[in-house]
């Protein structure tokens, strides 16, 4: 039996589950599936193209892109969670296909995607004072 992305994703990298919150995979996992299943339901040759940042079609880029920057990420978080999750053209295949196919991740494969974690814990400060698109400060006529 599987577990659920989360714990394996700790396991995987040895994060605890504060950590892995910090980095707030959960709310990106939860949009990629989405957009994953519905590339497979238009009939996808492989529907997880359509959350890489180099395959994916412009239009499918630009929509996954406003979604991560409703959650708060910042470019360079944006960049490391597509490569974390996604994969990346140097080879890395990205947690979600690894876990699709129950992979266990090698000791290469670890180190990458824990620099990616650590770009995404260098930049959580940044995102948790950046407001969601409301400003705090009242309106000047």
């Amino acid at each position: 039996m599987q577990t659920n992305f989360n714990d394996w994703t700790a396991a995987q990298l040895h994060l605890t589950a504060e950590e892995l919150a910090d980095i707030n995979l959960t709310p990106v996992f939860d949009l990629f599936i989405s957009r994953i299943e519905e590339a497979r339901r238009r009939g996808a040759a492989d529907p997880l193209t359509t959350i890489t940042t180099k395959r994916a079609g412009g239009n499918s880029r630009a929509c996954t892109k406003r979604m991560l920057e409703q959650l708060g990420f910042t470019a360079a978080q944006r960049r490391a969670v597509h490569r974390l999750l996604a994969g990346s053209p140097s080879g890395w295949p990205g947690l979600l296909r690894l876990y699709a196919v129950s992979q266990d991740l090698t000791g290469g494969q670890r180190q990458y995607a824990r620099r990616q974690v650590q770009t995404l814990r260098s930049h959580v400060a940044s995102r948790s004072v950046a407001s969601a698109g409301c400003s705090t400060s009242p309106a000047v006529p």
